[in-house]
C-alpha cells in the first residue's frame, strides 16, 4: 500500500517537474520598436521575415541619416536584434549601446542587448540588462520572458 502511494505521488509530481523545465525558453526574446518612419517600418517588415541583411541595411541607413533621435533609437534597437539574429553579437551590442547613448532608458535596447549578450554566452551581462529593462518596463512580455530565462540558468 505504501509503495503504491509512493509510485502515485511520483507520477503526479513528474509532469509538474517536466512542465516547469519546459517553461524555460532556450532562446531570449527580442523586442522590436516601431515608429512612423518609413524606413524603420521597412526594417520591421524585414525582421518579421527574418531577412537579416535587409534589416541591417535599413537600420544603418536610419542611424547614419538626419532622422530624429526617437527614430534612431528605434532603428538601432532593431539593428541590435538583426545583428544578433545573424550571429554578430559584437555588432549587436554596439548597436544597442548606440541606441542607449540617445536614450539611456530605452527598454527595448536594454532588452535586446541582454538577448545579444545571452546568445554570446555572457549570462551575467545579459541578466543585468534584463534587470535594467525590467526597471523601466517590467510588464513587457519580452522582458518578463527574459527575466524568467535568466532565472532558469
Amino acid at each position: 500500500m505504501f509503495r503504491t502511494f509512493l509510485i502515485a505521488t511520483a507520477l503526479v509530481a513528474a509532469p509538474t517537474a517536466a512542465a516547469n523545465a519546459q517553461s524555460c525558453e532556450a532562446d531570449p526574446q527580442f523586442a522590436t520598436h516601431r515608429t512612423s518612419n518609413g524606413i524603420v517600418r521597412a526594417q520591421l517588415n524585414s525582421l518579421a521575415r527574418a531577412q537579416w541583411p535587409q534589416a541591417i541595411h535599413f537600420g544603418v541607413e536610419v542611424a547614419e541619416s538626419g532622422a530624429s533621435p526617437r527614430d534612431k533609437v528605434a532603428a538601432l534597437s532593431n539593428l541590435c536584434y538583426a545583428y544578433a539574429a545573424s550571429g554578430d553579437a559584437a555588432e549587436a551590442i554596439a548597436a544597442c549601446d548606440a541606441a542607449l547613448e540617445y536614450r539611456s532608458s530605452a527598454w527595448r535596447a536594454l532588452n535586446n542587448r541582454g538577448a545579444a549578450n545571452w546568445l554570446a554566452g555572457n549570462r551575467s551581462a545579459a541578466a543585468a540588462d534584463f534587470q535594467a529593462a525590467a526597471a523601466v518596463a517590467g510588464d513587457e512580455d519580452e522582458v518578463e520572458a527574459n527575466l524568467a530565462l535568466a532565472q532558469c540558468s
